[in-house]
């Protein structure tokens, strides 16, 4: 897990509670592109799609047919219309408010 402020770590926004094991992530241009969030054998979280296991960056590069001109958790979204870059910053907002 990452130890610096700011950077993305995914498996911090599960033990924060930001995001749930299984939860649902769509391509915000393509819904039928999604991941789901999956903790691996060895307790890291990893995303899972259709295709197999893979990081968010990846799968956005992936998605996008290039690499992502921002953030790659910009381009995907959960049931609720917001992006895992909305709920990875809110967290962030929320440790600052503190």
């Amino acid at each position: 897990m990452s130890k610096k402020k700011g950077k993305f770590d995914l498996g911090r926004l599960v033990h924060d509670g930001a995001i749930k094991d299984g939860e649902k992530f769509y391509f915000v241009s393509n819904p039928t592109q999604w991941f789901a969030v999956a903790k691996q054998p060895n307790g890291e979280f990893k995303i899972a799609t259709p295709e197999g296991t893979s990081t968010v960056h990846a799968y956005a590069t992936k998605c996008l047919g290039a690499e992502p001109p921002e953030h790659a958790s910009r381009w995907f979204r959960n049931d609720h219309g917001k992006t895992l870059y909305e709920i990875w910053h809110a967290g962030e907002e929320d440790q600052y408010a503190a």
